[in-house]
């Protein structure tokens, strides 16, 4: 579970992060992501009915990334505004495959 300070909720600020903030994709997941000016990085985590209609799935995929990411967070390098968007081929990926799909694209954006 992610600290209420990791937590990124507000309307303007998912708007901020979607106009100014920059994008990167891989087969599982999609981010955007913005510096922001706080002493924390704040993340949001979006599962939409295009990956399954069922809300305890959308749900249980919720937190196993919110699980890997409170795991990663102290290995930021910088503090941003993160929007995960998941993809559809998440549903049947097993813990290890999505924390390797995660680092991945942090990796590959710079934020770790």
């Amino acid at each position: 579970m992610l600290k209420v300070k990791n937590r990124l909720a507000k309307r303007s600020d998912f708007q901020s992060v979607f106009k100014a903030g920059q994008k990167n994709f891989n087969k599982l997941f999609g981010i955007r992501y913005k510096l922001n000016n706080l002493k924390n990085p704040r993340i949001a985590v979006v599962v939409s009915n295009k990956v399954s209609k069922k809300a305890t799935e959308r749900n249980k995929i919720k937190r196993q990334i919110r699980s890997i990411i409170s795991d990663f967070l102290p290995k930021f390098k910088q503090n941003f505004d993160i929007i995960v968007n998941i993809l559809p081929p998440t549903l049947n990926k097993g813990y290890s495959t999505l924390q390797e799909g995660l680092l991945e694209i942090f990796k590959k954006s710079h934020i770790l």
